[in-house]
């Protein structure tokens, strides 16, 4: 799935492409309490059907991009949770398995291998995001383009592409920050500041995930278009969840969550638009259902 300019991700034409649904909560949904215990990233080989399985759930409810199982599986995170498998074939699998699933349903989507930053802040931010053992199992494992998710701040962000051009000249690579409740980086500066490292560092993609919601995640997003002409995405969460002891309860239903990608994706001219945390696989298809009849992304 490529532009008729041979680029996957700088498309400024048209419909934007669909992300895929949070791993972490299918898996989580998919699996008990087995999956919260030490982080689903383990099951890329301890289990690769459930894995698999719900890829394919996502392709079949409309997704375009999909997002490889590896946010939280550098050397040190998977060592901190107990996990002997090392980093690289964690990542090498979470790829094979994207692989897998397109071949299944028949589709040719976008495969991203996903870098987490950490919880590293000061000097440590960044530290697991930069770690090549994870780099290189998703490079190994045939990925289009290598996704920096939920970062802090560019601090962070600089180490990790200067880790994967080390092992890399040539992977296309996406940046996307997350934001504090107030719209700000968690690490300080704005988004003139994610413009700046995204025009410095020539990123396919710069974007904003997560943070608190979609609402929040508007006037930011608004004032990072103005600052960057660039390919633009947004994938917010859920909202912030509540819980008790049957789950966690995501106050953003699909149909809001759909609504807004179609209504940012038109107004802020998006070329990668879904959900994170907390985003199902009936989030995906009401996004995919509502950007299937929205009027585009054209640049002007």
């Amino acid at each position: 799935m490529r532009d008729s300019d041979g680029s996957p991700f700088g498309s400024s034409r048209g419909r934007p492409r669909v992300l895929d649904g949070a791993a972490g909560t299918g898996l989580v949904a998919a699996l008990g309490e087995r999956a919260s215990a030490s982080g689903v990233e383990r099951f890329n080989l301890d289990d690769p059907g459930a894995v698999r399985a719900l890829h394919v759930d996502h392709l079949r409810a409309g997704a375009q991009v999909l997002r490889t199982n590896t946010f939280c599986s550098s050397t040190g995170e998977l060592l901190r949770r107990g996990v002997d498998h090392p980093a690289e074939e964690v990542a090498r699998a979470g790829a094979e398995l994207v692989r897998a699933a397109a071949r299944e349903v028949g589709s040719d989507p976008l495969c991203l291998g996903v870098l987490g930053p950490g919880s590293g802040t000061g000097e440590g931010s960044g530290e697991a995001g930069a770690d090549p053992h994870r780099i290189r199992g998703l490079l190994d494992g045939g990925v289009d383009g290598l996704l920096m998710e939920t970062l802090p701040g560019v601090q962070a962000a600089r180490r990790i592409v200067e880790a994967i051009r080390g092992l890399s000249s040539s992977i296309p690579i996406l940046a996307a920050f997350t934001l504090s409740e107030g719209g700000l980086l968690p690490e300080g500066g704005g988004v003139r500041e994610v413009a700046r490292f995204a025009s410095e560092f020539e990123v396919a993609l710069v974007g904003l995930n997560c943070s608190f919601g979609p609402a929040p995640m508007e006037r930011p997003l608004a004032a990072l278009r103005g600052a960057w002409d660039g390919p633009l995405g947004a994938w917010p969460n859920a909202g912030m969840p509540t819980g008790n002891d049957a789950g966690w309860t995501w106050p953003v239903s699909p149909a809001s969550m759909a609504t807004w990608c179609r209504s940012a994706a038109e107004s802020q001219h998006l070329q990668l638009v879904g959900g994170c945390c907390g985003t199902s696989t009936e989030h995906v298809a009401a996004i995919a259902a509502a950007i299937a009849h929205s009027d585009g992304s054209t640049l002007p």
